[in-house]
């Protein structure tokens, strides 16, 4: 099954510097044994990325993970470490349609891993177990519901969606900025270095190493364009800490960051393609952030103390109402009054 975006995923070039070669040099394959030196490896699968626990010689954080340390997020230490991999005691947070129709679109458009070892496209139907007559998907019938098991664990995803996401290749595959080729370059490669400051790995994947000088491009989904949406989802999806932390392994292990690139595909009946450039303010930002959460996480780590939320000042600042709510009640109430 062959959907992805008509990339050359191998390809590097920097005018007057053979980068291709100079990528080559820096890459390791990955053999299966603790990564104990920082440096880009390929062969690592997105679900030892995800959940090998030992897979670093010593804790490891990914963008994903620190959004619930930071208050902004509504996180604190105790939300962070109640998830992190880290915690042999950690909760599995739930997974949601939306979160599987994006993994497997992005799978299918990229490639950066074998989608038939990872994602499975239910039938439309299913026999009735009485008539044998085709009959509509439902997990309420056994049959659904043993089918499900028997994928032994991987992402599934309808008919519907699989269509979808072939609509949303063909428009990408037509985007001016996709044709000139900014997602062009190396997939599936893990970038990692332990921290100085704090001994903590810092590892990220981006969806490909870049094949102009140091831009870096994310495929995201979703479900509108409009500008006050992309802003916030910015924030909301954490964006702005994945580009920040791949500056700052990219720092380290001396690979050119100019920019990243948001390039989005929208999941609706009628696909589009747009892409934007992050704000260096907004990574800067993203920096600020990780390295707050990178010194805290140390400290909780040394202490074994994980300290929960302390909205308004833990307690020693009064609640009051949003200002717009006040405004209207004291307006209703100056109304009757008079």
């Amino acid at each position: 099954m062959q959907h992805r975006i008509d990339i050359d995923h191998n390809r590097a070039e920097q005018v007057g510097v053979p980068l291709g070669r100079v990528f080559a040099r820096m890459e390791r394959e990955w053999d299966g044994s603790q990564i104990t030196t920082r440096g880009t490896y390929k062969g690592i699968s997105l679900a030892d990325y995800h959940g090998k626990v030992d897979l670093f010689d010593g804790p490891s954080v990914s963008k994903s993970a620190l959004k619930w340390m930071l208050p902004a997020h509504g996180g604190s230490p105790k939300a962070f470490w109640g998830r992190w991999l880290w915690n042999p005691n950690r909760i599995t947070p739930p997974t949601s349609d939306a979160l599987d129709f994006g993994k497997a679109a992005h799978c299918l458009l990229l490639g950066d891993e074998v989608f038939e070892v990872s994602f499975a496209v239910r039938p439309a139907t299913y026999p009735d177990s009485k008539t044998g007559e085709p009959k509509p998907w439902t997990m309420n019938a056994n049959y659904c519901k043993d089918w499900v098991a028997a994928q032994d664990g991987k992402t599934i995803i309808s008919p519907e969606q699989l269509e979808r996401i072939k609509r949303i290749h063909a428009d990408a595959s037509t985007n001016e900025m996709v044709k000139l080729g900014v997602l062009n370059g190396r997939v599936e490669r893990t970038l990692c270095v332990k921290d100085k400051e704090t001994g903590i790995w810092l590892k990220v994947r981006p969806d490909v190493m870049p094949s102009a000088d140091g831009v870096f491009a994310d495929l995201k989904t979703a479900s509108k364009f409009d500008e006050d949406f992309l802003e916030r989802q910015v924030f909301d999806a954490g964006y702005y800490l994945q580009a920040a932390m791949i500056r700052m392994v990219c720092r380290e292990l001396a690979i050119p960051f100019e920019t990243f690139v948001l390039v989005y595909v929208l999941n609706d009946d009628v696909p589009d393609t747009a892409h934007v450039e992050l704000s260096m303010h907004e990574i800067d930002r993203g920096e600020r952030a990780i390295r707050w959460c990178l010194r805290t996480i140390r400290a909780c780590l040394d202490t074994g103390h994980w300290p929960g939320a302390r909205p308004f000042d833990g307690g020693e600042r009064a609640i009051q109402m949003k200002p717009f709510v006040k405004d209207r009640l004291d307006h209703f109430l100056d109304q009757e009054a008079a």
